[in-house]
């Protein structure tokens, strides 16, 4: 008899958490009947695209939470980051509540409101997952929790990256790519200071922007009023974003916070080299032969130049880049791990400080 899951989450775009659960529902649906539950917005056209059951809200509370509690009852919940663990456990006293970790937030290194509300509600969590070692490393509270915690990574298939870049043909190309939400997390002001200075360089530099957030607008809008408008395509949203960032040379990260920088193994899947800023567990998956880790802007600016004017250096990466992003191909694996913990989760019995 398949279990029922509740994911949840606290976003209304498609980025890399959506992608995440999106992959771990497709994955698992031979075992475990999965419901989607998060804010109304672009989402809901991905998860039409993958036949997905979605339960939308208008914000993520108490109350409407325990409404779609009560129409899938689900065997667990499985809360994608901290504001859906913390309103979970509100909701949820069999405490079956998978809490899956995407992002190592600037808060989680000191005490403060945030990470202590985070630690009582992770007192009645049965799994915390998390995508990579920083977090555990970082979160003040860690010690506490320790033997709840497991670090997952995320879930790598190479070949479905590929196969969704094929998808569709597209003609155009660009000399670097930015992926991801426009959100003070991905740091768009030194993105914007990045394109800026290799424009200057090189003015025929076209760069290619995809993804939406609370500050896309305002993002969007310094561009338009830049000397450098031309320059730059703005995507928005792409719920199948492979086929451009497949024809792009560099992909541009340069997050102040990362859990797990699953776009960088994205784009090396299509040996896309990566620059970014190294935070989180990208430090664990870009190195110099792949791509390269930059602490300030003429960092970015310089290695950028030299991908898109030095041809052997960026065949050099490229190739690199595809071997790393295979080694890192774990799907098959990953899903079997998850459903493990799926399984011991609904097995043992729940008491405040471990489970048994």
């Amino acid at each position: 008899m398949k279990i029922k899951v509740l994911h949840v989450l606290n976003t209304s775009t498609y980025s890399g958490a959506e992608n995440v659960a999106i992959s771990i529902i497709n994955q698992t649906k031979n075992n475990v009947n999965s419901y989607y539950a998060s804010l109304d917005g672009s989402i809901s056209e991905v998860l039409e695209e993958n036949k997905i059951k979605f339960y939308s809200m208008q914000k993520l509370t108490v109350r409407n939470l325990k409404k779609i509690i009560q129409l899938t009852n689900p065997d667990v919940i499985h809360a994608h980051d901290y504001t859906a663990t913390i309103i979970s456990t509100l909701c949820f006293p069999q405490a079956k509540i998978v809490s899956h970790i995407h992002n190592n937030s600037p808060w989680i290194k000191k005490r403060g409101v945030y990470s202590i509300v985070f630690f009582v509600s992770s007192l009645f969590v049965s799994k915390i997952l998390t995508v990579s070692n920083s977090i555990e490393e970082e979160y003040v509270f860690s010690k506490f929790i320790r033997h709840k915690i497991k670090c997952i990574s995320n879930p790598i298939d190479v070949t479905r990256i590929i196969n969704q870049a094929n998808e569709i043909k597209y003609f155009n190309s660009f000399d670097y790519i930015y992926l991801g939400r426009i959100t003070d997390q991905k740091n768009p002001d030194l993105l914007f200071d990045i394109i800026e200075k290799t424009v200057k360089i090189k003015n025929d530099v076209k760069v290619a922007i995809i993804g939406e957030g609370d500050l896309y607008q305002l993002f969007k809008k310094r561009i338009s009023d830049s000397n450098f408008v031309e320059n730059v395509t703005i995507f928005g949203f792409q719920s199948n974003p492979y086929p451009i960032l497949k024809k792009s040379k560099a992909l541009c990260l340069p997050s102040k916070w990362e859990g797990f920088g699953l776009v960088a193994i994205e784009a090396m899947a299509l040996g896309v080299p990566v620059v970014c800023s190294g935070v989180g567990g990208l430090k664990d998956i870009v190195t110099n032969q792949c791509g390269k880790i930059c602490n300030q802007l003429n960092d970015y600016v310089c290695e950028l130049y030299e991908l898109l004017s030095d041809n052997d250096y960026w065949e050099k990466k490229h190739k690199c880049a595809l071997s790393q992003a295979k080694q890192l191909d774990n799907s098959k694996e990953y899903y079997c791990q998850l459903l493990e913990v799926y399984k011991r989760v609904l097995e043992r019995k729940y008491c405040l400080w471990k489970i048994k």
